[in-house]
């Protein structure tokens, strides 16, 4: 018998656990292949205007989803190899040579990642163009996608996964050369000392966590924020890590022994033996439990992060682009033309249409505690209004209006994007604003957090009293502005391309339409990424639960064995499997959520926008497929005790 005969057995009856190793590397192949492909695409690339930002996302994500599969295959490797280590000492008891059986596993590991990679490719093909379709759609673009042959990411995934699986394949060759042939037949028996429980590491890890969640919830002006932001991330992350090992090690552990004191539910006989497994494999466990809770917080904190800015997106972009349609107006006969396309388009109206003006002025703002980074680009000017016509416009956007101001009382407008909008430690401070005549002490009196300009860049904008401003009006030029808002804006695209051709190449104009397309294509691609991350982590997730699982209950299995023969019915151990399973696979569940939820409220009070709603739907998708897992976890290590 041949070399390859041998190999060819072996997989033949030893195929169930090569089915879970092939199944591993076939999802991480296919998980890779299908992001480069999308990556890759041309239709999806002409459809975008920045084609660079396509490429520089998907670039810096797919160097992080390659780390991330290597890892995950050298896990799964791992558990096939200690599935085979009695069979590998098997071989040598027989008098078979070590390179002989480096060499058969050698190549036993090469013929299924070659087969992986086969599989992983065909399934990837697939899997791209309906991912192309959600890409698209997400992003808002119209186009239709086609199956195309991406043979870049093919040559990619092929040269990438070929060092894998060779590296994996030496592996299995070395491993015959690193134990001793006792140690192999002993690799799945090896017991663990029960962890004993301290009150002093549960009292800590509570600390630590709750230390960290009460950083996350200072409001973000907060000295701790404002002056110590990187100090105060590393002792949160740090804080968060270790307390959540020690929540695994000790808390759950000194948890356990208050429930063994309570006589009338521990001693029930599928309690004793539910908790009798987790408490004497609670040690070995705490690591993988804290891998996987920070696994699920990392997912929910990606996902629900990108999909908050995308549900939030039409809000986002009404905050900062007021109206439908902005420019300079430079003649009347232009207006005119424009208002006629407006009228004559069935599926746009036209609800107001206002000229006002502003003019930028050189001042001082270092009396500020908050400056807004618009003062800075602006090179140090102001943008000022005055009184009346804020008033007007906020008439128009349907804002609260003024009181009058006096002659020295100022209203500053500043919108952030990422920051606290509440800018109250300005109220009362003063700026100077420079003329050629005098220059002007203004007290800020209030604070309004919405724009006034379309503008991506929004200047400092500070409301004066009307008599001020046309002191300052007369010494600088100002800028007319032509502002109108039109029905149904969002879907104004076609009717945006029409008044463009309308309008001198000179003009700066800005549309909604524009705006919210741009806004879409980028939170889509932002969601999309993060989504299908997301999707990759919750698979290693479940699996590295679900191949410990496996290696426990096979080592358990005279156990249950055992059992059936002293008269315990086989749906009493699948009720006992299935309470043992729901802790393991809860507990690194809420934890994760825990933590998520804590960081993405800590995102949305310094981004002032609302997560609840989207992030709420995030954890329950998130949790029913994550339990998919415990479901097939369940059901796989019954037919293993059960058969």
């Amino acid at each position: 018998m041949n070399m390859f005969n041998i190999v060819k057995k072996n997989i033949k009856h030893n195929f169930y656990q090569y089915f879970l190793y092939l199944a591993s590397m076939t999802l991480s192949i296919t998980i890779y292949f299908t992001f480069l492909s999308l990556q890759y695409n041309k239709q999806i690339s002409q459809a975008l205007t920045d084609t660079d930002k396509l490429q520089s996302a998907f670039g810096a994500s797919s160097i992080l989803l390659l780390l991330f599969v290597s890892i995950f295959i050298w896990y799964s490797n791992n558990f096939f190899v200690k599935r085979r280590k009695k069979d590998i000492g098997l071989y040598s008891l027989l008098g078979v040579e070590k390179k002989q059986i480096g060499r058969m596993l050698f190549y036993e590991n090469f013929i299924m990642g070659i087969l992986a990679l086969l599989i992983g490719l065909g399934i990837g093909e697939l899997f791209s163009v309906f991912f192309s379709m959600i890409l698209v759609k997400l992003m808002g673009f119209s186009i239709a996608i086609t199956f195309t042959f991406n043979s870049r990411a093919i040559i990619q995934t092929l040269l990438v996964f070929s060092v894998i699986i060779f590296l994996t394949s030496l592996q299995g060759y070395f491993i015959i050369y690193r134990f001793k042939l006792i140690e192999l037949f002993q690799a799945t028996k090896k017991g663990e000392k029960i962890n004993k429980p301290s009150l002093l590491l549960a009292l800590l890890a509570i600390a630590m966590i709750g230390g960290s969640y009460w950083l996350l919830q200072l409001s973000p002006e907060s000295r701790n924020w404002d002056q110590n932001f990187n100090r105060t991330i590393i002792i949160i992350i740090i804080s968060m890590l270790v307390g959540s090992f020690l929540l695994f090690h000790s808390l759950s552990a000194f948890i356990f022994v208050l429930l063994q004191k309570n006589k009338s539910f521990y001693f029930k006989w599928s309690n004793l033996l539910t908790f009798t497994q987790l408490t004497n494999r609670l040690k070995s466990n705490a690591f993988m439990f804290t891998i996987i809770s920070i696994l699920n917080a990392v997912t929910l904190i990606a996902f629900g992060f990108g999909y908050s800015i995308y549900y939030n997106t039409l809000d986002q972009v009404k905050s900062f682009v007021p109206y439908s349609y902005q420019y300079e107006s430079t003649s009347s006969e232009v207006d005119a033309k424009i208002r006629e396309l407006i009228a004559t388009d069935n599926d746009h109206s036209l609800i107001f249409e206002h000229d006002w003006e502003y003019t930028m002025v050189k001042g001082d703002a270092s009396e500020l505690k908050k400056v807004p980074g618009g003062y800075l680009y602006f090179d140090e000017s102001f943008a000022v209004i005055s009184n009346t016509t804020f008033n007007q416009l906020a008439d128009k956007l349907d804002l609260d209006t003024i009181a009058p101001l006096k002659k020295t009382e100022g209203l500053t407008i500043i919108n952030n994007f990422i920051g606290s909008q509440d800018q109250q430690s300005n109220i009362n401070k003063s700026v100077s604003l420079h003329s050629a005549s005098v220059d002007s002490k203004i007290k800020i009196v209030g604070n309004k957090s919405f724009s006034l300009l379309n503008d991506p860049v929004q200047p400092f904008l500070i409301v004066v009293n009307d008599e001020k401003y046309n002191q300052l009006r007369g010494e600088n030029t100002p800028t007319t502005v032509h502002a109108l808002k039109v029905t149904n804006e969002a879907k104004s695209s076609a009717l945006t391309k029409k008044i463009m051709k309308e309008l001198p190449s000179e003009v700066h104009f800005y549309s909604f339409s524009d705006s919210y397309q741009e806004a879409q294509s980028v939170y889509g691609l932002l969601i999309f990424i993060s989504g299908f991350l997301g999707l990759v982590f919750l698979a290693a997730s479940g699996s590295m639960i679900y191949f410990k699982m496996l290696t426990d209950v096979t080592d358990d299995k005279v156990r249950y064995t055992t059992l059936k023969k002293l008269g315990v019915q086989k749906s009493e151990i699948m009720r006992v499997i299935a309470k043992q399973y729901s802790v393991v696979f809860l507990l690194p569940l809420i934890v994760g959520i825990t933590h998520s939820c804590m960081i993405l409220t800590a995102i949305s009070n310094l981004m002032d926008i609302n997560f609840i709603i989207p992030v709420i739907i995030c954890i329950v998708s998130y949790t029913m497929l994550y339990l998919s897992y415990y479901v097939l976890t369940v059901i796989s290590c019954n037919k293993i005790v059960n058969v």
